[in-house]
């Protein structure tokens, strides 16, 4: 069975302790719920040899819920897509932050476009792979933008993205910001010493792209 047809490996499950930084606070959550969500995205345009084609935002790709206080819950897609057609694809998440580049090359160029892309063959569109794995959450990564360059020398007119989601609901457990240990309710007082110390399995996620200077700093 192809990894995420199976709803068993690779997903985020209920049960599981994950935890993430948001400017400079460590959160931890546990996830309480989840169900299956699936959309596929036809792209709105021919793309023509050797053109570029986007940046699109879908509007209907959109988590329109964040951490609610009166509940103390958040929700958290994690998403995967798979790719019919030739073009290659870039990312945007948040919607003006281009991912997967490398320090020196963060974006592709007129002049190098086989950068920070993906292809049908990394992530085949019937068998969507954990490559493009990407997690959107409100505010920061509540949209994600599409780009695409086709390298060849015919039109393509049926490019389609086929996305699945992983839509949780999380419980949150409390923070960390420097060393202050902070519960979001005192049940949960021990459970968070213990997810801090790192007694119990947790699941980092990264929610905004890992980045790095083109040049590393003097003396390093």
């Amino acid at each position: 069975m192809p990894e995420a047809l199976d709803w068993s490996n690779g997903w985020l499950k209920e049960g599981y302790y994950i935890s993430y930084y948001r400017e400079g606070v460590l959160y931890f959550e546990h996830i309480i719920a989840r169900d299956f969500g699936h959309w596929e995205y036809d792209w709105p345009e021919t793309i023509a040899s050797l053109a570029t084609s986007g940046p699109f935002v879908p509007a209907d790709l959109e988590i329109t819920r964040g951490y609610d206080r009166s509940s103390n819950t958040n929700h958290i897609w994690q998403m995967i897509f798979g790719i019919k057609g030739q073009p290659y694809i870039y990312i945007e998440l948040p919607t003006d932050v281009h991912r997967h580049g490398i320090p020196k090359v963060p974006k592709p160029s007129t002049t190098m476009r086989r950068v920070s892309h993906f292809e049908e063959w990394m992530s085949p569109f019937r068998e969507p792979s954990f490559i493009t794995e990407h997690f959107m959450m409100r505010p920061d990564t509540l949209q994600i933008a599409f780009d695409a360059y086709n390298p060849h020398a015919i039109a393509f007119t049926d490019l389609v993205l086929n996305i699945f989601l992983n839509k949780m609901v999380t419980e949150r457990i409390g923070t960390v910001e420097g060393s202050t240990v902070k519960p979001t309710l005192a049940r949960f007082g021990e459970v968070l010493d213990k997810l801090y110390k790192q007694t119990i399995p947790c699941t980092p996620l990264s929610i905004l792209p890992v980045r790095a200077p083109a040049e590393a700093p003097g003396g390093e």
